[in-house]
């Protein structure tokens, strides 16, 4: 079910203290895709602009029965409370992002399965003509409402639906005019514009399941209700939004207070929550750019406030440190090397001995996946054998110990084990290039983490990192067989079938199935198998998906740079040198941000290395010379770097000095474009 929502706004969300008025409101038409065009639209209202707080009350109950015939349902987001929330753009926000949120949950219950496209119109000061809020920061803010809003309601969906948010000018949409008429109705269905008769047809017209009540949005109102019922956990997690800084110092202390007065048991059962609410970004979300200040600010802030009120829970301060840890080490950047201080500190405090021992079991597979993006790839594997043993050896005394009662023919799941091995597989797999035999090895320890997997999104990670093996080994038909396993789609639907399922949801989600895509097809471009290639690529190009929408709804840096590297290594491939030069800039760019660490400067490195193949290729002298230098500028760099020695085994001790050799270069692209 594919369906489009277009918004505009009625009222100022300024003057909603005024009871004489009507409250502001947002609203607009929900309609499936394709029942009402651009044009269509345009035929309905009968002339190139209208505002219809400027058209009589005919002119609206004209309209609003022009769309009900075209299938079109009436909806509006309503603040019947008339909460003000720090200023009127805020409060508009508020609104827009609650009404979306409940909408998006009872089109999940209608149709289970949809993808709603929304455009909203930009607020506009009509006098000076720029927008009161700029749209990047609007989108964003809006964004992150509807984020944790959805994350809040629903922590996983078996359903497949997305949203995606456009912004247009309502002067000139005749979409977003319509959307205006269905607000000004709503907002003065109680005026003398209307007639007793047009009233009641009013209210026939707007069905109250698409009429939504903006209630508990107001953060103030919503904190201050949380705190009377006790969820005090929400009210920590919603003082460390972006959004709701101005709430921290009031009601931070306040929560920490009623935390305090709790026994052991309800503290654990709060701040538990907390880490469950982090973990749904982290796993399930896998919205990075989103909870990592939330964690920085809570490693930094929470955790000493703990203390200060004598709450003392080493296993939270764990869940955050190892939460960030994993952050981190995604990133490759050094300052997990301070999470292992963190880490060992809190450790100390556990009494249950059962307990430490699972958290030490996870902070050594987090310490292997440092290790490996570190380029210490041989310390990586020895570490992840280590707790493979004794994972294994814990298994066995568990059977020893379980009640024959209990006995079933169904292999032990442990998730840690699963994760041991998946952690292996991966350093086996950064060292196909090496030797063929490290593919197998990576595939066992594949095999053997999904044994030890319950959870949906973990089994789809090992059949990811093996269709990622295979492409490295070459095996293209297998890597194509993992890649359709992981998105549990029969190899019947063809790949245009496989992309599909890919785009039901957000990009952010399935951005691994993207990058693993992405890297099938330009491995076997650069093998030869040109087939293949092509067709991969004439299936993005059938299913409109390009690397462009990609980055612009996926922010992190990894794997996006993968994905505009390999973009333009099938496109160099195919003569398409200056396009496949634009992506290969875009990616060297999405490594220079901020938040990237050593790893992903070293895959920068390889995309330069790239960039001097390529020049060398061409025999352009000038920018054969002008690459080099970027080369050397990016390698001095690394040599900084608190690693450098295991970066440079791992290169196998290509520097600068060796950029003139062309075998070199291909080798430290073969070593760069392998990293996972």
């Amino acid at each position: 079910m594919q369906l489009e929502l277009w918004l505009d706004e009625s009222g100022d969300f300024v003057s909603d203290h005024k009871d004489y008025l009507n409250p502001s409101l947002v609203g607009g038409v929900l309609v499936e895709k394709g029942d009402i065009t651009e044009e269509s639209a345009r035929q309905m209202i009968g002339k190139d602009y209208v505002h219809f707080n400027q058209e009589g009350g005919h002119e609206n109950m004209a309209l609003l029965e022009a769309i009900k015939e075209k299938h079109g349902e009436l909806v509006i987001f309503q603040n019947k409370e008339r909460v003000k929330i720090i200023d009127g753009d805020t409060t508009y926000l508020n609104v827009l992002a609650e009404g979306i949120i409940q909408l998006l949950l009872r089109l999940s219950a209608m149709y289970g399965d949809f993808e709603l496209d929304i455009l909203i119109a930009t607020r506009k000061n009509m006098e000076k003509g720029y927008g009161i809020i700029e749209e990047q920061e609007y989108e964003e803010r809006l964004r992150e409402r509807i984020i944790v809003g959805l994350a809040r309601k629903v922590l996983t969906r078996k359903n497949k639906w997305k949203y995606d948010v456009h912004f247009g000018d309502a002067r000139k949409s005749s979409r977003l005019m319509l959307a205006d008429g269905v607000c000004n109705t709503y907002l003065t269905r109680t005026s003398s514009k209307f007639t007793s008769e047009q009233k009641d047809r009013i209210e026939e017209l707007y069905q109250n399941q698409f009429i939504f009540s903006f209630f508990e949005n107001s953060p103030r109102q919503d904190i201050e209700r949380r705190l009377a019922e006790g969820d005090i956990s929400e009210v920590i997690f919603e003082c460390f939004l972006e959004s709701n800084k101005e709430f921290k110092e009031p009601y931070l202390s306040i929560a920490l207070e009623q935390l305090q007065e709790l026994d052991e048991y309800g503290q654990r059962i709060q701040l538990r929550n907390i880490s469950s609410e982090i973990e749904t970004f982290i796993k399930i979300e896998r919205n990075y750019h989103f909870i990592r200040p939330v964690l920085i600010a809570m490693q930094e802030e929470l955790l000493p406030k703990l203390k200060e009120f004598d709450i003392e829970m080493p296993e939270f301060h764990l869940d955050i440190i190892l939460y960030l840890y994993s952050l981190y080490t995604r990133e490759g950047s050094m300052k997990a090397n301070e999470q292992d201080r963190l880490f060992m500190e809190q450790l100390a405090l556990v009494k249950d001995i059962m307990v430490k021992f699972e958290y030490y079991n996870l902070y050594k597979l987090r310490r292997a996946i440092h290790q490996k993006n570190l380029m210490d790839i041989h310390g990586s594997i020895a570490d992840s054998t280590k707790a493979i043993s004794i994972l294994e050896e814990m298994v066995q005394l568990l059977d020893l110990l379980e009640d024959e009662a209990l006995d079933t023919d169904e292999p032990d799941m442990y998730e840690t084990l699963g994760k041991a091995y998946g952690t292996r597989g991966q350093g086996y797999a950064m060292l196909i290039h090496q030797d063929k035999q490290n593919l197998e090895k990576a595939i066992d320890d594949y095999d053997q983490a999904l044994k030890h997997f319950t959870i949906d999104v973990d089994e789809e990670r090992q059949y990811l990192y093996k269709a990622q093996a295979y492409s490295e080994g070459e095996e293209f038909e297998k890597a194509i067989s993992c890649l359709f396993q992981a998105s549990e789609v029969d190899q019947n639907a063809g790949l245009e079938g496989l992309l599909r399922t890919f785009k039901e949801e957000e990009v952010p989600r399935e951005i691994y199935k993207y990058f693993t895509y992405y890297k099938i097809m330009a491995a076997s471009k650069v093998s030869g198998n040109d087939a293949l290639a092509d067709k991969m690529y004439e299936a993005l190009n059938q299913e409109n998906i390009s690397v462009d929408e990609l980055g612009a709804n996926y922010r992190s840096i990894h794997p996006m740079q993968f994905i505009y590297w390999n973009m333009a290594i099938y496109l160099f491939k195919k003569g398409k040198d200056k396009l496949a030069n634009t992506y290969l800039n875009n990616g060297i760019e999405r490594c220079d941000s901020q938040y990237s660490g050593v790893t992903i400067k070293v895959i920068q490195l390889g995309m330069y290395a790239e960039k001097l193949r390529i020049t060398m290729e061409k025999g352009n002298n000038q920018q054969i010379e002008h690459v080099k230098n970027e080369l050397h500028g990016r390698f001095n760099t690394l040599k900084k770097a608190p690693n450098a020695r295991f970066i440079f085994e791992y290169l196998q001790e290509i520097d600068e000095t060796q950029l003139d050799d062309i075998e070199k270069v291909e080798q430290l692209i073969r070593l760069t474009r392998c990293i996972n």
